[in-house]
């Protein structure tokens, strides 16, 4: 009941102190397998009120070296299966309940689809990208896919989402939204973004719409640089506004601030995430949303840069109006995002009634959710739903449903087993790393070939093709008589374009799968281009089924405004 409700969060926060609240406001980032002093220090000095989960990364220090293009990939955790990973996230909880009053932690993560995704190995099922399921033009398959992602998730002790992706994605240059985003019409992404809420719902699990007030409309991507949205607000309003409007009359639990500029929304240009007129103008008093609101991480430097430092920037946040701030940052920024923070409350730029509303609020969440009644999980039965053959099935189905024959000007499907191949694709360690296990590794599209074609030769490239490599492909496809190359894109890394390029060039003939439907990925001399909206192992065995003809291509095309050259 809702009085039961209120008085028990009113009992909690009666017996919190001021740092106890502050912490309440805080996402810090859990990273690995491995429970050390961070994780202690962040859940019992702080007084963290939740975790952004990162499996695969050994630690979060130094967390910047993430957002430098082109730098060194993290050293990896220790390999936890997901019986092991439950027991990690248990024991969380069991140290979060150890602080008084007894307040259990939120346990986000990222599993939009595609490469988008933080929890992967043991076999976890990996969907495709929100495009891909858009193309599906299936709400009931969409529902059902993301029920299937939920029950992954809360297996293991993730409570929270950062999904689904809301921006409506009208500028085909985004390098950071791209195939995040269900589409490029509003109501399309409506349609979809409700079937994921109702599945996230259902399952218990709660969903975060992002990256409000929407970053469809972007050529850049806010991790490395400032954006500025310069649309009108009537235009904001119908476009951008729309998908928020409609989720929140559904009942979204959760919302991302962004870190973009909207000069129509606030003239003072500050961040969407820092600006009090977005946060709580716009987004809390005339769009009426009652849930929490959540900022994105907060050393993207689209928000960096505009503020004096790492904590000036979470207190920023906190003063606009945000209940929770997702702090991922390395052990020299924590204090300072906590001491920050406190000074503004000390200081009575947020008032302790205001902290209060902020604290009542995640408070409520996690009662609503579960998460006091029952924080924690089963470890027996983290495999429960990988395991469940009606998983893979959906998986399996959502990935063919997904996959779009854009054109086969050559007429060279479906291709004949006797055909000599040649597989190339390129390795993307950042995000195939997330697993590099039995289940999800680089390299896979040429596995699935091979069960159909009888001759198959493979060359697998870096994502920036070097020359070395380049000469490689071209004498090893001199061998046979059609290519087939995988390309990828995810958050504007380079493809295999150029190669493709040469490969026609020398009149080889070639089917390209690509995991971007966008012409920066897509070559146009291609003849044969299928779209798959997504990477991940039932994206590339659905591809291979359907060069072989063993299965239809499923998908339509989910944008109306954009198609490659037919």
């Amino acid at each position: 009941m809702a009085s039961d409700k209120q008085s028990f969060i009113d009992g909690i926060l009666g017996r919190m102190s001021l740092e106890q609240k502050v912490g309440q406001c805080i996402t810090f980032e859990f990273c690995g397998t491995r429970i050390d002093s961070n994780a202690y220090d962040k859940i019992l000095r702080h007084q963290v009120g939740g975790l952004r989960i990162t499996p695969h990364i050994y630690t979060e220090e130094p967390y910047g070296s993430r957002l430098v293009a082109g730098a060194e990939l993290q050293r990896l955790s220790p390999y936890a299966p997901p019986k092991v990973y439950a027991q990690l996230i248990n024991k969380l909880q069991e140290i979060a309940l150890s602080r008084s009053p007894g307040i259990p932690l939120h346990i986000s993560s990222d599993q939009e689809g595609d490469f988008s995704q933080d929890y992967a190995r043991g076999g976890v099922h990996l969907f495709p990208s929100p495009m891909g399921m858009a193309a599906t033009c299936d709400p009931d398959l969409v529902y059902r896919a993301y029920r299937v992602v939920a029950r992954q998730q809360r297996a293991v002790g993730i409570r929270q989402l950062h999904t689904p992706c809301l921006d409506v994605n009208i500028d085909p240059r985004n390098p950071e939204i791209c195939t995040r985003s269900f589409g490029d019409d509003a109501d399309l992404c409506i349609k979809f973004a409700l079937a994921q809420l109702r599945a996230f719902r259902d399952e218990g699990l709660v969903a975060t719409g992002k990256h409000f007030p929407g970053r469809g409309d972007s050529a850049v991507d806010v991790h490395h640089t400032t954006d500025i949205n310069r649309a009108s607000r009537q235009r904001l309003w119908d476009l951008e506004l729309a998908p928020y409007r409609a989720l929140i009359a559904e009942g979204l639990p959760c919302i991302m601030t962004g870190h973009s500029i909207y000069p129509a929304l606030d003239p003072s240009e500050r961040p969407a995430s820092i600006s009090r007129r977005i946060v709580t103008d716009l987004l809390r008093k005339e769009m009426g949303f009652k849930g929490v609101i959540t900022t994105d991480a907060m050393g993207m430097k689209g928000v960096a840069a505009m503020v004096g430092s790492y904590g000036e920037g979470c207190a920023a946040a906190l003063e606009a109006g945000n209940d929770l701030i997702l702090a991922k940052c390395d052990t020299s920024k924590r204090n300072e995002a906590i001491d920050c923070c406190l000074a503004v409350v000390k200081a009575g730029r947020v008032t302790e009634a205001e902290l209060d509303e902020h604290v009542r609020r995640v408070l409520g969440m996690k009662w609503d959710y579960g998460m006091f009644a029952n924080p924690f999980v089963d470890p027996d039965k983290a495999t429960v739903p990988i395991d469940d053959p009606i998983s893979l099935a959906t998986c399996r189905e959502a990935a063919q449903r997904a996959t779009v024959v854009a054109r086969d000007r050559a007429h060279l499907l479906p291709l004949s087993p006797e055909t000599p191949v040649l597989v190339t694709e390129q390795r993307y360690p950042i995000y195939q790393n997330k697993a590099d296990d039995y289940w999800y590794h680089s390299n896979m599209l040429q596995e699935f070939v091979r069960s159909h074609a009888k001759t198959v030769y493979d060359c697998e490239t870096d994502l920036e093709v070097t020359p070395e490599q380049t000469k490689a492909v071209l004498e090893m496809a001199e061998k046979v008589d059609v290519v087939i190359a995988m390309s990828f894109f995810f958050r504007g890394n380079p493809t295999n374009g150029d190669l493709i390029r040469e490969l026609v060039r020398r009149g080889k003939k070639v089917i390209q799968v690509a995991a971007c439907p966008y012409d920066y990925v897509c070559v146009n001399e291609v003849p044969t281009l299928l779209v798959t909206f997504s990477a991940m192992p039932r994206s590339l065995e659905a591809a291979a089924n359907i060069i072989y003809g063993k299965a239809q291509p499923g998908g339509k095309w989910p944008l109306k405004d954009f198609h490659p050259a037919k």
